[in-house]
């Protein structure tokens, strides 16, 4: 699908939650299956406050678990974090671990769990991303 496509479907799933036809939870798992990974970034971000860069940084990277945190911190539910690990697999993110256990982990973490592990979360996701920027 060309970036464009991406965007006009990430804006009709968007306008579908704003008018009440779709529950949050429904429209994290489209825009999830229709690989709107930057509608996704951008809604976590506002969910748990955290720079989009950080949470770009955290869907892309190899690990499940800094994703995994921001998604429960956000308010995920189970079908829609396990909607986004497969955009992540479809992308090559996360392969090295089976997806049974991201979700294992996923469904033992609460969410003020992950609020508590955020901060650490972000400091290190931008501490990486300043190593790596000098």
């Amino acid at each position: 699908m060309a970036p464009a496509q991406m965007d006009e479907r990430a804006v009709a799933i968007l306008t579908r939650r704003a008018i009440g036809l779709l529950a949050h939870d429904e429209a994290l798992t489209e825009l999830a299956d229709a690989d709107c990974a930057t509608a996704l970034v951008a809604a976590i971000s506002e969910r748990v406050h955290v720079r989009t860069d950080l949470v770009q940084r955290a869907l892309d990277a190899e690990s499940d678990e800094a994703i995994s945190v921001m998604c429960r911190a956000a308010g995920f539910k189970t079908d829609s974090y396990s909607a986004l690990l497969r955009m992540r697999r479809r992308k090559n993110r996360g392969v090295d671990s089976a997806p049974a256990l991201a979700l294992t982990f996923f469904s033992a973490l609460s969410r003020g769990s992950a609020e508590r592990l955020l901060p650490r979360i972000a400091t290190d996701l931008g501490r990486t991303f300043g190593a790596r920027g000098r």
